[in-house]
């Protein structure tokens, strides 16, 4: 699920992605991902693409890492904010 609108830092935000348990690890989620940067990237002025997780949760981490997403400080609550620059995209 994400958000057609800029919000927070300037960027489309990606509020949730829940891939089931017994499929997670297989790839899934970071396709549904890429997908919606696919989307977005599409948005008129589209420059930054961010999500918000929880530090704890690693397997959030390396999906958001491996595509990309980094960690510039930004905190809201108890999740941290990742931002993906699709300007250079």
């Amino acid at each position: 699920m994400f958000n057609t609108t800029e919000e927070e830092l300037d960027g489309y935000w990606i509020y949730r992605i829940m891939v089931e348990k017994n499929f997670q690890q297989q790839g899934i989620g970071k396709i549904a991902t890429q997908l919606m940067i696919n989307e977005i990237a599409k948005l008129p002025n589209a420059k930054k693409i961010v999500v918000g997780y929880h530090p704890e949760n690693l397997g959030a981490h390396n999906l958001y890492s491996s595509l990309g997403f980094i960690d510039h400080g930004d905190r809201f609550g108890k999740e941290m904010a990742v931002v993906l620059d699709i300007e250079q995209k």
